[in-house]
């Protein structure tokens, strides 16, 4: 007896314990795409270095979910990361507008050469760090 997209709230004792949004019972179909990346930056950590990566849902925080990343160091001076998101693949789903921030920090570890620079690309978007 839910109605789809209608939020609901599960009270025991008068106190509110759950609120959710009831879903259709077919769920929607989602495809995942690389992040639109806003910054990336590279700081020095106990352990090494940590790659902290600011991104966006575009879809809003009722169509898109953050999925991953993935780092690639094929190369010796370079480090490849894409960061990806689920969205919905159906563009007539009604999504929110509130296109929320993601903060993701990812460890590179210390396996980098003192002296040398090294460039850190994200979906495209770039930084360079010289290894202490």
């Amino acid at each position: 007896g839910l109605t789809a997209r209608e939020a609901y709230m599960v009270t025991i004792n008068g106190d509110l314990a759950l609120s959710f949004t009831a879903q259709p019972d077919s769920e929607l179909a989602m495809v995942e795409k690389e992040s639109p990346i806003e910054s990336v930056e590279v700081t020095e950590a106990d352990d090494g270095y940590l790659l902290t990566v600011i991104s966006r849902l575009p879809m809003g925080s009722s169509c898109s979910s953050f999925s991953g990343y993935k780092i690639n160091r094929r190369f010796f001076d370079r480090v490849e990361v894409t960061l990806t998101h689920q969205e919905v693949a159906e563009a007539s789903v009604p999504c929110t507008a509130d296109l929320p921030v993601v903060v993701t920090e990812i460890p590179l570890g210390d396996s980098f050469e003192s002296g040398q620079t090294y460039t850190v690309s994200v979906n495209g978007e770039e930084t360079s760090f010289t290894a202490q």
